[in-house]
């Protein structure tokens, strides 16, 4: 039967309603202890942590006594409550282990990307001071570059050999003089508990995020956020979910959450290495999957007839449009719906998942569990029905702030409303669009990526002046990093070459970050306060990759 727009009105109260009482319940575990005991405890399937291309598999049990034999260990050696840790670890069981001990401390962990490098990981940890480091041993001479940091706060470094796969080997093959994680795992006890209180209100983590003011910004996060995140949308969903993938990068938010989801929930969690669009499907297949974040890449491509008979119930295809919506659910035959999230508030629209309603089809939906919505004009006002403004969002869990950024707080926060930076429209029936952004961000492969970052190392390239990164549309990765380029005064363009910026930015920026297309300019556009202009570089171009060097197309 078709429904009316009265049905559509009715779903959505419905919704709100249901929200309201879940919120006024607070059916949440108080902190991650609390959530390790509840994913034990729980009635019916317990959860297990499946890292197939590792070849572990945990349950929730044995996940909760790894959990607390390396809090032990990482107490022996001073890591207590409010403890800064460096983590550095690719998608290995390991790494949610670790962040959970660290949580069950009251201490902070602040994860980095596996491939930074030494420029990046100083920036980090100075930033943070952190005075530990847990790291793979793969990347000890990565490590060995951040001089800045070992200089000013000597830490202490942990290594991760073999893991959990291993502990003997692990233990037998390590330097004595130094710290491994499988020391400190294989001494401690799954009966250890820290002797004092840990609140949800406790910072847990610092994630950095790239924005537009400048090099990356740390978000402050609550163990309140990832509760309100993976429990609240277990909490809050329809649709009973079995089994996730997470096969983003561990040190996103998006893994973290899903882990939260599981152990709540009684969902097996399996776990990739990597991201992998072209087997996506295979592992939906293999491992039963009913719920996972769509590829970017698989947006807008046909499939075969057969997957419409794939385990899939539920799909979060994030920033993909109406067109793009309704191929997924047809293709796979399952609820999928947009949705916005962010680092500084997690989970912030979502769609009900019983609404049919096809003018809601590419929005972002309603305000999440927990979460306020609304659509601000540049002076403070509310926006119109239709009338584009900046997205503020508030509400218990999102982050605490920028850590050590005064400057950046008081620019992003007005009355406990964050100001996301997103520029949004709200329709008749009040669902939101996500229509720009007023951040100088470019967003590559579902990474942020700071345009200021990229310049400022672009233009330690002897004979560049100034450079310019701005996004370019891309079909597979969504946006590409081009950068303008003007060269020293006086001297020729051609002085200076595309592949000896690409060098430098190599030496000090993380793969994604390098850009693809350079375009060298005789002068830049300028406001007037003396800054590059970007809208009116770009304007009139229809194509940005037109008579620009492609590093993808060199030999």
């Amino acid at each position: 039967m078709k429904t009316t727009t009265t049905d559509h009105a009715k779903v959505l109260d419905r919704h709100r309603r249901r929200l309201a009482a879940i919120a006024a319940h607070n059916d949440i575990p108080e902190n991650f202890a609390a959530l390790l005991d509840h994913a034990v405890a729980r009635p019916g399937d317990t959860s297990t942590l499946n890292f197939f291309d590792q070849g572990v598999s945990l349950t929730a049990a044995e996940f909760r006594d790894e959990v607390y034999r390396l809090a032990a260990g990482l107490s022996n050696i001073g890591v207590a409550k409010g403890t800064f840790v460096g983590v550095m670890i690719p998608n290995r069981v390991e790494f949610p282990v670790t962040w959970m001990a660290i949580g069950v401390l009251g201490a902070v962990m602040v994860p980095v990307n596996p491939v930074s490098t030494g420029p990046e990981l100083d920036h980090i940890f100075l930033d943070t001071e952190a005075t530990y480091l847990i790291h793979q041993a793969e990347f000890t001479e990565t490590v060995a570059t951040a001089t800045g940091w070992r200089g000013a706060m000597s830490p202490k470094l942990v290594t991760l050999g073999t893991g959990l796969l291993d502990v003997d080997a692990g233990l037998r093959d390590a330097d004595p003089d130094l710290t491994t994680w499988e020391g400190l795992r294989s001494a401690g006890s799954p009966d250890f508990r820290p002797g004092y209180e840990v609140s949800g209100a406790d910072l847990v983590n610092i994630q950095y995020t790239s924005g537009s003011t400048g090099l990356p910004k740390g978000c402050m996060l609550a163990q309140r956020f990832w509760l309100v995140m993976g429990p609240g949308r277990a909490i809050t969903s329809t649709v009973d979910v079995t089994s996730i993938l997470a096969a983003h990068p561990f040190f996103y938010i998006d893994p973290q959450w899903h882990l939260t989801m599981a152990l709540y929930s009684g969902a097996d969690l399996h776990v990739g290495e990597s991201l992998s669009a072209s087997r996506y499907v295979e592992r939906i297949r293999k491992y039963g999957i009913e719920f996972s974040l769509f590829p970017r890449p698989l947006i807008g491509t046909k499939g075969s007839p057969d997957e419409a008979a794939t385990t899939l119930k539920l799909v979060s295809a994030i920033g993909a449009g109406a067109d793009a919506v309704r191929d997924i659910r047809a293709r796979f035959g399952c609820i999928c719906n947009n949705a916005f999230g962010m680092t500084e508030v997690g989970v912030g629209l979502t769609l009900p998942e019983d609404l049919d309603d096809p003018d809601a089809d590419g929005s972002c939906g309603v305000p999440a569990l927990y979460r306020e919505a609304r659509v601000v004009r540049p002076d403070g006002s509310e926006a119109d029905v239709g009338e584009p403004g900046e997205l503020w969002m508030r509400g218990d869990g999102i982050l605490l702030g920028y850590h050590n950024r005064p400057e950046a707080n008081a620019d992003s926060f007005v009355d406990g409303w964050f100001r996301t930076g997103d520029l949004a429209t709200i329709d008749e029936k009040g669902y939101y669009w996500i229509v720009g952004r007023l951040k100088d961000m470019i967003r590559r492969s579902s990474q942020n990526i700071s345009a200021l970052e990229v310049e400022q190392v672009a233009t330690t390239t002897p004979g560049v002046q100034l450079a310019a990164a701005v996004a370019v549309p891309d079909s597979y990765r969504g946006e590409e990093v081009k950068l303008y380029v003007k060269v020293e005064e006086g001297a020729a363009t051609d002085s200076v070459t595309p592949e000896q910026i690409i060098e430098v930015c190599e030496t000090a920026l993380s793969p994604y970050k390098v850009p693809r297309f350079i375009e060298f300019v005789d002068d830049f556009p300028y406001t007037a306060s003396s800054k590059i202009d970007k809208t009116a570089l770009l304007r009139d171009v229809d194509d940005l990759r037109a008579v620009a060097w492609d590093r993808e197309a060199q030999p």
